[in-house]
């Protein structure tokens, strides 16, 4: 099932948005901004054309109450207070009156700041004063044009209200012309570019949180993939359904080579654990839970010094320290189980780093067969030797015996007492023979190897035993290759190997065929067969035909082929016997030489 999310639906969830607000923040200011640019000229311009007007009024207002003629006769003194009649215009509050030569006649009421000098430069023909709410302006009236000059103050109260209120409608329509293409914007974009980057941004989150939980990405459906058109955000959107498939296959993979290397470490007959730097455990495998009877949690609140008591905790801080990559340590140890009983291990230490951390990685096998085994094999060893004391002591004595019972055969006895002699001799010389394999049994062959050439070899030891012979049973047939083969080896031993073979398998079949037959080389090993066609040996005894004192033989003391065996193997080669549904075939297999033939 696919995993649901929250869907964005209405206009103010996508202005909940940071990316929303930003948009939206500068739209808005860069329209304002616009405007302002644009709109100050038309209200500074605004502010003249309401200056002018109240000039304009001005003057006509005061051309309409005062009478050309009597301007154009009136003196000096007699104009100045013939003009305060003009302030009864509201809006003048006062005046200078100036000569054409510049020198000030007089003046009436509030005297203007701007004198007729800085009016005449150009740059201030006028002068508004906003702080003090008054303008001060020259006017000009045809009756007094050619005699004088008349600079007016005026109230520009009016002005500054008509002024406020221009810019007020003004402020207005920009904030509404802002609003508007802000709204209008983001309407566009909420389609093209808001909607899709905040589903893309879900999507991410979505798809982090399940792999993180490990959860089944393949039911996923994300949100975005609709709009993955063809532009640049189009474009990430496509680039993340990639991603997304090529982190989930990376995912995969990694957890199929985490499980196959959990099984490998779970079902390894070592117990496996990871540790840190102050011996703490981290993790295990089950077999170290088993060994130690422990559950994994359990262990995972142990230390190495709980476990393996043969170390401190000092001894540990010293052995990390000699930790280097690559150059694993073995040790021997005790663990000791949560029963309080304990088994001794060997442990095999490398460091592993993961990352800026360092981990001890131990490989810790239980060694008490192995300690078992050694005990018994030294114990084998000591009764090995003391068999060959015993052998040696007894032989001496034993040859005194043969001797002596050989001189009783010059003598004339009566035929029970010759019986009787008969007997002993053969019994003394069946213990002879019995002890001397048990003393050559109990050496280790020693070889003097040499080049020999096996065909060569072989056909000489089938003249030895008969081969050729018509009247000879068994028959002996004996098959050697057309070309020279070469195996290392001590040619005395090798011919005590086969000799003892052909006569086994001679008398297994005293009237049939014996093959013995030497196979073409395979991979460098050289196979000498050789065949009886006596009854065949059970298949559960034969693996324990090369055990010492196992025979099949009525007089047999059960040595001979595990004397056999010893010598093939000291050759590094391999004696193996087979049962067939002809009889019974012993294979030797030599490893292939490669010095010169054999003189």
């Amino acid at each position: 099932m696919a995993r649901l999310r929250p869907t964005l639906q209405s206009p103010g969830d996508f202005l909940t948005a940071r990316l929303s607000k930003r948009i939206a923040y500068w739209v808005f200011v860069s329209i304002v901004a616009i405007e302002v640019v644009i709109l100050v000229p038309s209200v500074m311009r605004r502010e003249r054309e309401l200056l002018n007007y109240l000039r304009a009024l001005s003057t006509a207002q005061a051309l309409g109450r005062l009478d050309k003629a009597t301007l154009a006769s009136l003196r000096d003194d007699m104009l100045i207070d013939y003009l305060q009649n003009i302030q009864t215009n509201r809006v003048i509050l006062g005046g200078a009156i100036y000569d054409l030569d510049g020198t000030q006649v007089g003046g009436f009421g509030e005297m203007p700041q701007l004198t007729l000098a800085e009016s005449e430069q150009g740059q201030l023909h006028d002068r508004y004063f906003r702080c003090q709410q008054r303008y001060d302006a020259p006017w000009d009236m045809p009756p007094l044009r050619d005699r004088y000059v008349l600079i007016v103050r005026h109230d520009t109260r009016w002005v500054q209200r008509e002024f406020f209120a221009f810019i007020g409608r003004i402020t207005g329509l920009v904030v509404i012309i802002s609003v508007f293409v802000t709204g209008v914007t983001l309407i566009v974009l909420r389609r093209l570019v808001i909607k899709p980057i905040m589903l893309l941004r879900q999507d991410l989150i979505t798809a982090g949180q399940a792999i993180g939980d490990d959860s089944d990405t393949q039911t996923l459906a994300f949100a975005s993939l609709p709009y993955a058109r063809a532009d640049e955000l189009g474009d990430v959107i496509a680039a993340f359904e990639q991603m997304f498939g090529q982190i989930t296959a990376a995912v995969a993979t990694r957890k199929q080579s985490e499980m196959r290397f959990r099984t490998l470490v779970e079902q390894a007959v070592d117990a496996f654990f990871v540790i840190d730097a102050a011996g703490q455990i981290i993790d295990v495998n089950q077999n170290a839970c088993d060994s130690l009877g422990y559950s994994r949690d359990q262990l995972l609140q142990l230390s190495v010094t709980d476990i393996q008591t043969a170390y401190s905790q000092a001894d540990f801080e010293s052995l990390w320290q000699q930790l280097r990559l690559g150059v694993p340590q073995t040790l021997e140890g005790w663990h000791q189980r949560q029963d309080g009983s304990g088994f001794p291990v060997e442990v095999r230490l490398g460091l592993l780093v993961l990352g800026n951390e360092r981990y001890g990685l131990a490989l810790a096998r239980d060694i008490s067969d192995r300690r078992a085994s050694e005990a018994a094999q030294v114990r084998l060893a000591e009764i090995g030797e003391l068999a060959a004391m015993i052998v040696h002591e007894v032989r001496n004595p034993l040859n005194t015996v043969l001797l002596g019972l050989n001189s009783f055969r010059s003598l004339e006895l009566p035929d029970r007492f010759q019986t009787r002699l008969d007997l002993a001799l053969e019994e003394s010389e069946r213990l002879q023979k019995l002890l001397n394999g048990i003393l050559m049994y109990s050496r280790e062959p020693a070889l003097a190897v040499e080049p020999l050439e096996i065909n060569g070899l072989i056909e000489h030891l089938a003249t030895v035993v008969g081969h050729g012979q018509a009247d000879r049973q068994p028959v002996l047939q004996v098959t050697t290759l057309p070309y020279p083969v070469v195996v290392s080896g001590d040619r005395d031993q090798l011919k005590q190997v086969f000799i003892n073979l052909i006569s086994n398998a001679q008398e297994a079949d005293p009237t049939g065929v014996v093959t013995w037959v030497v196979q073409p080389p395979i991979a460098g090993q050289v196979a000498i067969s050789i065949h009886n066609g006596g009854e065949a040996i059970a298949p559960e005894l034969l693996p324990k035909l090369t055990q010492p004192f196992f025979t099949t033989k009525a007089s047999g003391n059960g040595l001979g082929l595990a004397i056999t065996k010893r010598i093939v193997e000291a050759h590094q080669g391999q004696l193996t016997i087979t049962a067939t549904a002809t009889g019974t075939e012993v294979t030797v297999t030599l490893p292939q030489g490669s010095a010169g033939l054999a003189p």
